[in-house]
């Protein structure tokens, strides 16, 4: 089959597609290299207009001269359809990047301080890019930063007589001016949509999510903006108003420039530019919905509702709650029992914190090691308060299955199964202690990485403490206190945590303010904290990587406390 050429570019493959252009991977025979090729859809072959501006556009940012502004080598038209032709960037789009790992504040500042002169030169020439975000940031081979598509994005102005709207951009990194659809912009609507950026980076997710691209829109116009140390307790306050200024609803109130804002950036403490792990947190208001980031994670171009899912049991069964900061959707897989009523979640955890300075050899994963008749261990003299060893499918615990996570009764226990990285899933008896010792057998079956442990003392707001392993033998205790992270003991290593596929046996003792951890009968660490005095009991597991982490429970107990 003959190579499919737009002018004398020779087609290689399709690289990204949206709703203004197709991407191509080509090779210019010419000078010999690769390039890219945005082929802008819609036969303009009858808008004198839109062609004379795209191509007075695209010679004005070839003229632009940076290091962070992708270059263009050519233009033209092609079958009634124009194209351009940029420098081909291999190392993808901070999009993709965002998707397999948060930003520390020191990326994310040095990547901000790399683009914004780029942003401020054009805006110099009185263009305003209009689109920029994540999809729009690519990367060299060498890893460095630079701004595509701002030709398109200044053009495509002339486009609002062919599509009824003179909307342009991406509802989730709109300036509220842009959402109103002003006539005149400037600079300051770019410094809007990077400080959205920075917040993703951050965090993984835009300040406002909603359930379609226009009610996210909305919110940029009208609501408040929140706190990024909710979602992240581990940044400085002084982000906080770096942030309220670069998203202040008023462009007045804004930076001047982007360079001002890299600038206030850097002049964070040193020691707030940390090279560590984010210690992240999931934050759900009961009425916020959350957006659904598929495919290219800088658009909004579907969304459905976080969901809480309850079921009215009788005393002492559990519940299950399921949140996740990028999507929630709901599965008609549900128990028969009870009725589901689907609302807001509120208070789960993302942890994506490794230990401090501690790796640990991954141990034998490949291999499948459980006790199969595992005995619940009886602790002499206490009384067993509530006890289940999921043999029986109509005990009570949750059968269903989202985006998020699946619950299963199956021949060899309780399964949680969490689909998506980052979503951490957990169940919870309707019982409320004070005083108690929960203790259960667990197991990764997957080879992914995750935890998963016990929680106790939930609150309804989703605030309790956590008692976690990894299944590559770290330790952690904590707190979730209005939805915010609150380590205890920080992840540590310990040889009592049989690693990979092994079961371990695990006990966390509430008792007053002595928060204790015991793993496989081993005492492995102690916190004291008083905040929470009494609530309910319950499991949680949680996926570190992009597979799919399996965890199986068995003889699940809650008894008195004892040393």
């Amino acid at each position: 089959m003959a190579k499919k050429k737009i002018a004398r570019y020779e087609i290689q493959s399709e690289i990204g597609r949206g709703g203004m252009a197709a991407v191509y991977l080509a090779h210019d025979p010419n000078f010999r290299r690769n390039v890219a090729i945005k082929l802008v859809s819609g036969n303009l072959e009858h808008n004198e207009d839109f062609r004379e501006r795209f191509e007075r556009e695209a010679r004005l940012i070839a003229r632009i001269e940076h290091p962070a502004i992708v270059p263009v080598y050519d233009f033209g038209e092609h079958n009634g359809q124009l194209y351009l032709v940029m420098r081909y960037m291999q190392g993808g789009t901070l999009a993709d990047k965002i998707k397999k790992e948060i930003f520390t504040l020191r990326d994310a500042t040095q990547l901000i301080a790399q683009i914004a002169p780029a942003l401020d030169a054009v805006h110099s020439q009185g263009i305003v890019h209009r689109d920029l975000k994540p999809g729009n940031i690519l990367f060299d081979n060498f890893g460095n930063p630079a701004i595509s598509d701002f030709g398109i994005a200044h053009f495509s102005t002339a486009t609002s007589d062919l599509t009824g709207s003179a909307i342009i951009g991406t509802p989730s990194y709109m300036s509220p001016e842009q959402v109103r659809a002003d006539a005149e912009l400037d600079g300051r609507s770019d410094v809007y949509a990077l400080g959205v950026i920075l917040f993703e980076m951050l965090t993984g997710h835009g300040p406002f999510r909603a359930n379609t691209p226009m009610s996210v829109a909305l919110k940029h116009l009208t609501d408040a903006l929140p706190s990024i140390r909710a979602f992240r307790p581990d940044l400085p306050t002084e982000l906080e108003s770096i942030l309220s200024r670069a998203l202040a609803k008023n462009r007045d109130e804004r930076f001047a420039n982007t360079s001002e804002f890299a600038r206030q950036l850097q002049s964070l403490p040193e020691s707030n530019h940390d090279t560590g792990k984010p210690i992240l947190v999931s934050r759900s208001s009961s009425n916020d919905a959350t957006e659904l980031d598929a495919g290219d994670s800088s658009t909004a171009d579907a969304a459905v509702p976080a969901s809480r899912v309850e079921s009215d049991r009788a005393a002492g069964s559990p519940k299950s709650d399921l949140v996740h900061p990028s999507q929630q959707t709901s599965n008609p897989k549900t128990s028969p029992r009870g009725k589901l009523q689907i609302a807001s979640a509120a208070g789960l955890i993302i942890f994506l914190f490794i230990a401090c300075g501690v790796i640990i050899a991954l141990g034998a994963w490949a291999g499948f090691f459980r006790e199969q008749n595992a005995t619940p261990t009886i602790i002499s003299q206490t009384s067993i308060l509530f006890a289940d060893d999921f043999s029986d499918p109509n005990s009570g615990w949750p059968t269903l299955e989202n985006d998020q996570a699946k619950y299963s009764y199956q021949p060899d226990g309780y399964h949680i199964l969490v689909h998506q990285s980052n979503s951490a899933p957990w169940a919870k008896t309707n019982r409320q202690d004070d005083n108690a010792s929960l203790i259960v057998d667990a197991a990764a079956l997957s080879n992914s990485s995750g935890f998963y442990g016990l929680i106790c003392r939930i609150q309804d707001n989703g605030s309790f403490y956590y008692f976690i392993v990894q299944n590559n033998g770290v330790f952690a205790i904590g707190k979730i206190k209005d939805e915010v992270l609150q380590p205890l003991v920080e992840w540590t290593a310990n040889n009592a945590i049989r690693q990979g596929n092994q079961t371990n046996r695990l006990r966390a003792d509430c008792d007053g303010s002595a928060l204790r951890f015991y793993v496989n009968d081993v005492f492995l660490g102690e916190a004291n904290d008083s905040d929470f005095t009494s609530g309910y009991s319950g499991l949680i597991a949680n996926a570190l990587d992009t597979q799919s982490f399996d965890v199986v429970f068995n003889n699940f107990q809650i008894t008195e406390p004892s040393q």
